[in-house]
Parts: C-alpha cells; sequence; structure tokens
C-alpha cells in the first residue's frame, strides 16, 4: 500500500505544468469573463467566455514595431498578438491580430474575437519582455 502511494504521489507531480517565466507559484490561472465585455489577458493566460463554448489564450506578440511613448513618430507603428481561439464545438484556430493593420478582429464559431488594446506602450532605450504584455480582447456574438 505505501509503494503505491509514493508512485501515485510521484506520478502526480509528473503531470504539474512547469512555471512560466515572470510567475510566481507556476500556471497563470485562467479567466472566467463575461462576452460583450472587454477583458485583459496575460501573456500565456487563457480565458472562459462564460455562457459559450469558446476559450481564448494569448500565445504571444510576435511583432511590436509601435512607436515608443517618448518619440515622435511618423506612423503609429504595429504590433502582432497571436491568439489560441478553442470551441467544444469547432477545431481550434490560431489567429494574428494587430493594433494598427488590419486584420484586428477575427470570426470564429459565430463569435467574433476583437483585439483592443496592448500594454505595455513601448519606451526607446526598453525591451518588453513577453510576460509584461496584456492584450485587451472583446468577445461578441
Amino acid at each position: 500500500m505505501r509503494k503505491l502511494i509514493i508512485a501515485t504521489l510521484f506520478v502526480a507531480a509528473g503531470c504539474t505544468t512547469p512555471a512560466q517565466p515572470g510567475t510566481t507559484g507556476g500556471v497563470i490561472p485562467s479567466e472566467q469573463v463575461q462576452p460583450n465585455r472587454q477583458f485583459d489577458l496575460k501573456s500565456g493566460q487563457e480565458a472562459h467566455i462564460q455562457g459559450t463554448p469558446l476559450s481564448v489564450r494569448f500565445l504571444s506578440v510576435s511583432e511590436d514595431s509601435r512607436c515608443p511613448s517618448d518619440v515622435v513618430c511618423v506612423w503609429a507603428g504595429n504590433a502582432v498578438v497571436r491568439l489560441a481561439i478553442t470551441s467544444t464545438e469547432a477545431s481550434s484556430i490560431d489567429a494574428a491580430l494587430n493594433t494598427t493593420l488590419d486584420p484586428k478582429n477575427v470570426t470564429y464559431s459565430g463569435y467574433t474575437i476583437r483585439l483592443i488594446d496592448l500594454k505595455p506602450v513601448p519606451k526607446s532605450g526598453t525591451k518588453i519582455v513577453d510576460a509584461d504584455y496584456v492584450a485587451t480582447i472583446e468577445v461578441t456574438s
């Protein structure tokens, strides 16, 4: 019996998810959010949209050429936010949404997922690490 308990503990320990950079205590907990309202997602975080079969995970920022807040630019620049969108009723998709250029939204399984904002705003001479990004998203039907 004692060997069974020890073996179970080893198996359970092997099933945990490793800590993501910039987090304390391991996995970033998922959020329950309401549709038709804006919500923030940290890089690596997932939101389950209440009353829908949808989940949205903020995967990464694959490009960030936005104009730094302390510089005068001719063009505002653009950032590309990668999202994983899943549903219990359809195949999952990855979407790349833009802050300035199109597309800023994607339609999936009867819902529109829109990128509203990306924080923080860049500052000259400072690199934003992935763990500091926060995307503001809205899911509407």
